[in-house]
């Protein structure tokens, strides 16, 4: 009796490792090609399986090159926003118009992302020498470049534009005191000054990032309960579309995205001006202009404006005219863009450089609507 049952589970032993191991063919990639690259492994395989196919089976099941899991992507969207466009060139420089050359090293930089990042989708608002959306004033083409941003459910809007310093392009025309006289008779005699005229060369350089100004909350939670469906997606949120955005619940959503967004602005546009730096460019770092930014606080995600640099200045002016400059500005941007991306999907261990300063408020630039 005590054999027979032996017996029994010896039979039920074996059925049941040369069924664990006929399933797992079919769930994991063939071992045999893992163990013939280990010898000692498939020696050691064959001599369990003469013992004991159960041991066999697990052995091989052991030592199969699982694939690690992979985490999903954080950036799916990238906006480009060529800034101005059509009737409103922008700044005004010796040899060329700020929508020229936004559009250039916009669609540069597109190309170039599209090849460094094959899976990312690119949104343009714009490819040709027009106002975003065909419109005509300066209000509605900034609504427009934000409208296409939302609409496109972007992750991250990446504004290019050139700058100023509020004086003509090269060199400008400037007045300083080099005496007084007297003028009047009387009680009514007065001093007034005496003025020269003089040529001041035109030296800004630079490049600055700005992001949107963190006292604009208001009209950042609109912009992002407007990508409500898109929130939803990254709550995790399957029932979304029956939420009421103007409901407490949204609201609160809005406002933790508010901060989520602010602090990845400000991280990639640390980014950007870091790699400037490493090429050799002077940088103003990463500002808030007082008056905000249009186009920063309508969209609802990460948002930054890079001034590529000075029109202003002749130099600079030819360097972002040049290929070899508007292509090294392109891959400065790209550099930030790999490290940002690994940084949010958690493959570095910081966030670029540690010693870069806050956002400050104000910048350098002129206050041009944007």
């Amino acid at each position: 009796m005590v054999k027979h049952s032996s017996i029994l589970k010896m039979a039920g032993l074996l059925i049941f490792s040369g069924t664990l191991c006929s399933v797992s063919s079919f769930i994991v990639p063939s071992p045999i090609d893992h163990l013939s690259a280990n010898p000692s492994l498939a020696a050691c395989s064959l001599q369990l399986a003469a013992s004991s196919p159960l041991a066999a089976c697990r052995l091989q099941l052991a030592v199969l090159p699982f694939p690690p899991k992979q985490k999903p992507s954080t950036l799916r969207t990238i906006i480009i926003d060529p800034g101005h466009g059509g009737s409103d060139p922008g700044t005004h420089g010796l040899i060329s118009k700020e929508k020229d050359i936004t559009l250039a090293i916009s669609l540069k930089l597109g190309r170039a992302i599209a090849e460094e990042f094959p899976d990312l989708k690119i949104v343009y608002t714009r490819t040709t020498d027009v106002m975003p959306g065909n419109t005509y004033t300066i209000r509605d083409e900034l609504n427009a470049r934000a409208d296409i941003a939302n609409k496109a459910k972007g992750d991250l809007f990446i504004c290019i534009h050139g700058n100023s310093d509020g004086h003509t392009a090269g060199r400008y025309l400037a007045k300083r005191v080099t005496g007084y006289k007297w003028v009047g008779k009387g009680r009514r005699r007065r001093k007034r000054p005496i003025y020269e005229s003089y040529w001041v060369t035109n030296t800004r350089i630079g490049t600055e990032t700005y992001i949107w100004k963190a006292d604009r909350s208001g009209f950042k939670g609109a912009a992002i309960n407007q990508n409500d469906e898109n929130m939803g997606e990254n709550m995790g949120d399957s029932t979304n579309s029956a939420i009421d955005m103007t409901s407490p619940e949204a609201q609160i959503k809005a406002q933790l995205y508010e901060k989520k967004y602010f602090a990845n602005s400000a991280l990639f546009a640390t980014l950007v001006q870091n790699e400037f730096v490493k090429a050799g460019r002077v940088s103003d770092g990463v500002g808030q202009r007082d008056e905000g930014i249009r186009v920063l606080q309508a969209t609802g995600m990460p948002s930054v404006l890079i001034e590529t640099g000075f029109l202003t200045n002749k130099e600079e002016e030819e360097y972002l005219n040049s290929e070899d400059g508007q292509n090294e500005i392109v891959r400065n941007i790209v550099d930030a863009l790999k490290t940002y991306k690994d940084t949010l999907e958690g493959k570095n261990t910081g966030s670029g450089d540690s010693n870069s300063s806050a956002p400050a408020a104000g910048g350098g630039g002129t206050s041009r609507r944007r």
